[in-house]
């Protein structure tokens, strides 16, 4: 999947499940390259993209 920040390609898929929480649907992302935490969601059927912790400053 292509970063929203940078374009790479280089996206982590982070399994974050704790109990009674699974996030299959919709699965948190992190860039190898720039740092960004996000994962995409559908908002009253739109796809959203929702950046859960910042791309780093270089």
């Amino acid at each position: 999947m292509k970063c929203p920040n940078c374009g790479k390609r280089t996206a982590i898929d982070l399994d974050l499940h704790s109990e009674g929480f699974t996030s299959d649907e919709n699965p948190v992302k992190e860039c190898g390259a720039c740092g960004l935490v996000w994962r995409h969601q559908s908002i009253k059927g739109k796809p959203e993209i929702d950046i859960i912790k910042p791309a780093r400053r270089e």
